[in-house]
């Protein structure tokens, strides 16, 4: 009987503690702080867009399939922000070899995303927190790292998903 009471009195403790103690997983993550899959492909859209009218900013994506890499960013920006998708696309210095893309050229986009951010009510913090994720791609961008060997060509780009989501592992 002695055991009875002390087992209900611990099951009653831990029934009175708030589910977030023990559920540290469920913490909103970077794509969910962002509004998620389709606030992420507005603001990339509103970027390209800032971008393809920028004259300092349009001839970098003058021989570019605009809808190919819109896909691609949209993964990539998912994939970063710890959203459900997963990129398995080029390398960053792989993609940007031969763009003839500058340190002007990271920053102008960077400018961008910021402004279709602020267009999309994303608090300063959380792009912050974005922003810190991408700028340490700058050298690979700017090709100011060196090209790395080709290890295999990929086969296919993931796609984002439709069902339920799981989190990619964090780079």
């Amino acid at each position: 009987m002695r055991s009875s009471i002390i087992r209900n009195a611990l099951l009653g403790l831990v029934m009175m503690v708030p589910a977030t103690v023990w559920a540290k997983d469920d913490a909103p993550s970077l794509y969910d702080d962002l509004g998620g899959q389709a606030v992420l492909e507005n603001v990339i859209s509103n970027m390209l867009d800032l971008s393809l009218a920028d004259p300092k900013m349009a001839p970098i994506f003058a021989d570019s399939d605009m809808d190919r890499l819109e896909s691609l960013l949209n993964l990539h920006l998912c994939h970063i922000a710890d959203g459900p998708c997963t990129y398995d696309g080029q390398d960053m210095r792989r993609a940007h070899d031969g763009l003839g893309i500058r340190t002007m050229h990271f920053n102008r986009l960077v400018e961008n995303m910021q402004v279709a951010m602020d267009a999309q009510d994303i608090p300063f913090r959380t792009q912050n927190r974005l922003l810190a994720r991408l700028a340490p791609m700058h050298d690979d961008v700017t090709g100011r790292s060196p090209v790395p060997p080709r290890t295999k060509k990929p086969s296919s780009y993931s796609e984002i998903p439709q069902s339920t989501p799981t989190k990619a592992p964090p780079e």
